[in-house]
């Protein structure tokens, strides 16, 4: 009989040791299921239904008039526009990667020539597609240049010529986002500007009408203002 009571009792042992090790495995197996889902979610593109952004910017940009005499081998560059400041937008989700933005921005005049204008301000309004490391979209701008329009022309004494500049302008972009922390990115964007029109007139020339080819370039700091 004790021999009986001995296995027994030496059976419940080996029972108990080999459950322990199972026991003792199940949260660290929980706690890894646990950091790989963690790890997947982080890979997933974010969808908040509003998004607050803004940073610096540079653009948009005209070239103004050049000339160059080689009687005195010399050039001179007149009426140039070269704008740095700040833009702001809001994004509204409209179904999971879309989203329609409002923006606003301004810019002051930085061309270290004779520049036209003191600067530019306006909006715009678009729509894009944005993933968790990309973002591609278009957009319609209103603009407006304030400030003095002359400027001297080149090899000229006064501000006589001018640079009339219209309102409208369009945006094709593109960039590339950094999410960080739970709700901040940053983003590095830049675009094609079509636009404004612009009417530049010299003395004895014909006034030159035309289109604006330009561009936009700016860094961004984003927040999901609502998940």
């Amino acid at each position: 009989m004790k021999r009986w009571r001995s296995v027994a009792a030496g059976t419940t042992v080996a029972i108990a040791l080999a459950a322990t090790p199972a026991r003792a495995a199940a949260p660290s197996e929980k706690e890894a299921s646990s950091a790989e889902e963690k790890k997947e979610a982080s890979k997933r593109p974010r969808f908040p239904r509003l998004v607050i952004a803004g940073g610096p910017m540079i653009g948009p940009h005209a070239f103004g008039n050049e000339e160059c005499r080689s009687e005195s081998q010399s050039c001179e560059k007149r009426g140039t526009f070269f704008g740095a400041g700040f833009s702001g937008e809001a994004r509204l989700r409209l179904y999971k990667p879309l989203y329609i933005h409002a923006r606003g921005l301004i810019a002051s005049n930085v061309s270290p020539n004779d520049r036209i204008y003191s600067g530019i301000g306006g909006g715009g309004l678009g729509l894009g597609a944005y993933g968790r490391r990309v973002f591609a979209r278009g957009e319609f701008l209103l603009l407006g240049a304030y400030g003095d329009d002359s400027f001297t022309p080149p090899f000229h004494a006064e501000p006589t010529g001018r640079d009339e500049w219209g309102n409208v302008a369009g945006m094709l972009a593109a960039g590339i986002r950094q999410p960080f922390l739970e709700r901040f990115g940053a983003e590095l964007w830049g675009g094609l500007v079509i636009g404004p029109s612009s009417v530049r007139t010299v003395p004895s020339a014909e006034p030159d009408e035309r289109i604006l080819t330009t561009f936009m370039l700016g860094l961004n700091l984003t927040f999901d203002a609502w998940r």
